[in-house]
């Protein structure tokens, strides 16, 4: 305690930012999650009033079911692509990274619309294809696709993690080529629970698909009903906040869980690990992976894009029924600035965060320890919660944000900073502190230090990470349609709008037109500015050469 004290008294930034998360994370999510006990903590009246008791048993057992069976179904295709890209060396490999980054980067609600597009032919339709696609099968299946790009991430760490050394010792110990891989598969399960806890997780959380495929198939979910009883009349936060804590309550047993399964793992494999041999691939295996490869391209990328592009073109008619209206351009230019900001302020924040590790005297590390630990229990709650939880903690009038774009900037920013600190965490940890230690003592001051040692070494990743928060924001959904202010709706909220009233064309026709606007604005983002932020003269580049020698020879002096 006496630690922590000091370190909070010694660090008067870093508090600053635990300040700032507090406000944007525990004090809105508390306020929410505690409705059902304290209808008081409601702003007005009317919003702490339920209108129904109990919680539906229909979306419950729907949502448990569902994200179960996606979660089982994710662990053999995820430990395959994690084999193939840890232990394997083939020409596809480049292919399959990228099919996995697309599916990552596809909203879930893009993906089941096209997906709906190519069931809508009518001998798919009328069909066992259309009854199957409709039903429990296409959402589990839907699920599955979109739980493969974060599966693979913790297959390769599995696969990493039983190195060379075990691999020597069983080739060694267990003759039978058939016990070697039980062996393997024994160790490999605490991945494989760890895979499907966080797929379980994402499952009940996924708003995109549930919103779209799960209404019109009519099979309830959790996600979708919370989201129901904060836009239909009568408004019942209460009935939310008690769906919430189920989602909330899963969500951190999972993530205790893979924490207790990841322990054991290191447990298990655990000591000094060499890196597993990569080998070329079989023939077989070679027809296998180019099979994984091409059909997680084709379900999760291609044929969700080609049937928006045939759609967008074949129901178009004459004269202006190709162009998009103002209301689809207003919403790109508003998504456009929304997520723009929203990614600048998540990435800038992770950073602070990050760099607090980073202090000389060590007075940092505490705080940045808690604060990474509290934007992690960040990831356990979903848009929709976190959007109800700043309803009602936004709405009164101590900090009346509701209705305005700050809020929604502000929502955006908190519930993507997790993913802003996963993707620097690596480059901020493999930075040496003797770099800023040794400017230091020779007087450099920290505006300095940052602009000479730090921005080179690290824009380049930065603009990465913006980038890569900039397109999940960019396509926001459940957040966007809790938070948007009236009259000025994001791309998101105008999508789903001309998905409810059957206006696939004109979906399809913005949809498509925003992915190239997105993508064009994050390449030219990442392309340019490490360009002009940085210079291109030789002192700028001989200064941030000289920074990663400096970097790389006190790492190897270590």
């Amino acid at each position: 305690m006496r630690r922590l004290i000091g370190s909070m008294g010694s660090c008067g930034p870093s508090v600053l930012f635990g300040a700032v998360i507090a406000v944007s994370f525990l004090y809105p999510l508390a306020r929410f999650l505690l409705l059902p006990l304290m209808p008081d903590l409601a702003p007005l009246p009317g919003l702490g009033a339920a209108s129904g008791l109990g919680l539906s048993s229909g979306a419950l057992w729907n949502t448990v079911r569902l994200s179960t069976e996606a979660g089982l179904l994710v662990i053999p295709p995820g430990l395959l692509v994690g084999f193939l890209l840890e232990r394997r060396r083939w020409r596809g490999a480049g292919l399959l990274s990228a099919a996995l980054w697309g599916v990552f980067l596809m909203p879930s609600y893009l993906l089941t619309m096209g997906w709906q597009i190519v069931v809508a032919v009518p001998f798919l339709a009328d069909g066992a294809a259309g009854r199957l696609f409709y039903g429990e099968a296409g959402i589990v299946a839907l699920l599955t696709v979109k739980g493969l790009a974060f599966s693979s991430v913790a297959a390769r760490a599995g696969w990493h993690a039983v190195g060379a050394d075990m691999d020597a010792a069983s080739r060694v110990h267990v003759p039978a080529a058939w016990r070697r891989a039980w062996l393997t598969l024994r160790l490999l399960l605490p991945v494989s629970g760890s895979m499907f806890m966080v797929q379980m997780v994402a499952a009940s959380q996924d708003f995109g698909i549930a919103a779209t495929l799960g209404a019109q198939a009519h099979m309830p979910l959790v996600i979708y009903a919370i989201y129901q009883d904060l836009s239909t009349v009568p408004l019942d936060f209460t009935q939310a906040a008690r769906l919430s804590w189920v989602l909330v309550l899963l969500a951190l047993a999972a993530l205790a869980m893979q924490a207790a399964l990841a322990r054991r793992g290191m447990a298990t494999a655990g000591g000094y690990r060499h890196r597993p041999d990569v080998v070329p691939c079989g023939r077989g295996m070679t027809v296998l992976a180019w099979f994984l490869t091409v059909g997680i391209l084709l379900a999760g990328v291609v044929v969700p894009l080609l049937a928006l592009a045939v759609q967008a073109m074949g129901d178009a008619g004459a004269g202006d029924e190709l162009l998009i209206d103002g209301e689809g351009w207003r919403g790109i230019g508003l998504s456009l600035r929304y997520a723009f900001v929203s990614a600048v302020f998540a990435v800038l924040l992770a950073a602070l965060i990050l760099g607090g590790r980073m202090r000389a005297d060590g007075s940092g590390r505490v705080v940045a320890r808690m604060l990474l630990w509290l934007t992690s229990a960040n990831m356990a709650v979903p848009g929709v919660i976190l959007g109800a939880a700043y309803v009602i903690a936004f709405n009164g009038r101590v900090l009346s944000l509701y209705g305005t774009p700050a809020l929604l900037i502000l929502a955006y920013a908190a519930s993507h900073l997790p993913i802003a600190i996963r993707f620097l965490d690596a480059p901020f940890a493999h930075l040496h502190r003797g770099l800023g230690e040794a400017a230091r003592v020779h007087g450099v001051s920290l505006v300095r230090r940052v602009e000479r040692i730090y921005v080179p070494l690290l824009l380049r990743r930065l603009t990465w990470a913006w980038g890569m928060v900039f397109v999940t924001l960019f396509f926001e959904l459940p957040l966007s349609e809790i938070l948007y202010p009236a009259g000025s709706a994001p791309l998101g909220v105008r999508l789903l709008s001309l998905d409810d009233t059957l206006h696939y064309g004109a979906e399809a026709r913005l949809a498509l037109v925003a992915m190239g606007i997105c993508l064009a604005v994050t390449a030219a983002a990442i392309v340019l500015v490490p360009r002009l932020a940085t210079g291109s003269g030789p002192e700028r580049t001989r200064g941030a050469g000289n920074a990663w020698k400096a970097q790389t020879l006190e790492q190897e002096n270590v």
